[in-house]
């Protein structure tokens, strides 16, 4: 109509529209579906000030809202990697993660009840998945709303197959994150080693797989601390004449444990102790100990030496786990106690 007034009757009506309360993409899908003919901007939302209403952004919302006359127009498949690439050739750096669309985390699979029920109905979510349009992969992010097959799916993502990852552990790893969150325990575990972690907290037992990822994550100056603990570890591995990498109960208690745990011989030490026996040995490997040690160095990259990364790991890393294998060894035996009443009764 302002156009007819002015005496314009004939072009085109081109919008352009900035950031300012959120509602960018909102108002240009708006003015597009009240009659402009297209849009003024770049495929990247860089721009002045908060940015602007870019191109990808639209376009691929015209498609989710079922428009198919803009993917005779453009290489719609091409388009979020071409704002990826445009947003680093002008800022020099990559797009902000939770950028919509062509962010890092835009594809994440986040909810596990918006899995299972795209699992269930391929239809769902009007029908449209950006991931499978684009041809990327979805990957799954490990929160407190995952579902137990959803972490399994991060397992087999990051480690390869293993009889270990089942949904019964992936369920124990979700638990296992809010009991850690309502204890206060600040973790993540979206990346191979914080996953691992929560693996072995869960009952699992590292694979290979695990042990060479947390040898490939951490920096110089933890090394130089691990190996200065390593040191200490080889006198005491050492009394025996012979060094195999291994330490009795009794020489990790006194060496390591023992400011932590004021009694040897009582069961909560018994049982710390072995949860850190992964392999059921009866002693204390070096790399079952040092992948605390690992843990503790990327949790706390900045402590300044081996006893204080020796701190953080059995405070944060060991003590916990050890409380969780007690916790759990508990309860079978008050399961058992049960069991055995109800056959007397």
């Amino acid at each position: 109509q302002e156009m007819i007034k002015c005496g314009w009757e004939d072009g085109q009506f081109i919008f352009h529209v900035h950031e300012q309360w959120g509602m960018m993409h909102a108002t240009n899908l708006s003015v597009l579906s009240a009659g402009a003919t297209g849009i003024w901007c770049a495929v990247c939302i860089e721009g002045a000030a908060l940015g602007h209403a870019d191109s990808c952004t639209t376009i691929l919302n015209m498609i989710r809202l079922g428009n198919q006359a803009v993917q005779k127009q453009y290489n719609c498949k091409y388009l979020r990697e071409a704002a990826i690439n445009v947003t680093k050739i002008t800022t020099g750096r990559d797009p902000d993660p939770r950028t919509p669309i062509y962010g890092d985390r835009a594809l994440d699979m986040l909810f596990g009840f918006t899995y299972d029920a795209m699992d269930e109905d391929p239809t769902i979510c009007e029908g449209f998945d950006m991931a499978e349009f684009l041809g990327v992969k979805r990957v799954v992010r490990v929160t407190t709303m995952a579902s137990g097959e959803m972490i399994v799916l991060k397992l087999r993502e990051l480690f390869g197959e293993d009889g270990q990852f089942t949904e019964e552990l992936g369920e124990k790893m979700r638990t296992q994150i809010l009991v850690n969150a309502k204890e206060g325990r600040k973790e993540e575990y979206n990346s191979e080693v914080g996953l691992a972690m929560l693996f072995e907290q869960a009952g699992g037992r590292l694979t290979p797989a695990m042990v060479h990822a947390m040898d490939a994550s951490n920096n110089p100056h933890i090394e130089g601390l691990i190996d200065e603990i390593k040191k200490e570890w080889d006198e005491w591995d050492g009394r025996d004449q012979e060094l195999d990498n291994q330490l009795t109960f009794d020489n990790f208690y006194v060496g390591f444990m023992a400011p932590y745990f004021s009694c040897y011989r009582c069961m909560d030490s018994q049982m710390g102790l072995s949860a850190l026996d992964m392999d059921n040995d009866g002693m204390i490997d070096w790399f079952e100990f040092r992948f605390y040690l690992m843990w503790a160095g990327r949790q706390y990259p900045n402590v300044k030496t081996s006893r204080e990364l020796l701190d953080k790991a059995f405070r944060y890393g060991l003590i916990p786990a050890m409380r969780d294998e007690c916790d759990r060894i508990r309860e079978i035996h008050r399961t058992r106690r049960s069991e055995d009443r109800g056959r007397k009764i």
